[in-house]
């Protein structure tokens, strides 16, 4: 937007302390850590640090194919979240705390694989996506 000439900070809008480029703003930037440890961690999945190789790296994530699967939308709402808070604080200004963004992200994703899991007739109901979900992230 810089370069069209719109007057905007060059920091990243989710921490204000580095320079806004993609991959600071949606894998370094403290606040996206936060985001991408969440569902990280309770899949026991490292990506590798830079975009282009997470791009390779996403196609297969684990040995499971229904974590693989889950991961990919897990992939494309974090990114699309993270880019939905960033335009809300430059445009809006307004902001939400991390925590609000992975909530969202867990309801989104829990009605998704609902939808899946009755696309899959032929599994048995304890492997179906919505139930490998629920292991991962138990209700409360």
């Amino acid at each position: 937007m810089r370069r069209w000439g719109v007057s905007i900070s060059p920091l990243c809008p989710l921490c204000n302390s580095e320079n806004e480029i993609r991959q600071h703003l949606f894998f370094e930037c403290g606040f996206s850590k936060e985001v991408w440890e969440a569902f990280c961690s309770a899949f026991h999945l490292s990506p590798p640090p830079l975009f282009m190789d997470v791009l390779d790296w996403i196609k297969a994530p684990s040995h499971d194919n229904n974590v693989n699967v889950m991961f990919k939308l897990v992939f494309q709402a974090v990114i699309y979240l993270l880019w939905k808070e960033r335009n809300s604080r430059v445009h809006n200004l307004s902001s939400r705390p991390a925590a609000s963004i992975i909530l969202e992200i867990k309801r989104i994703l829990s009605a998704k694989m609902d939808i899946l899991s009755r696309a899959q007739r032929n599994v048995a109901s304890s492997i179906t996506y919505l139930s490998t979900w629920r292991v991962v992230f138990p209700s409360r």
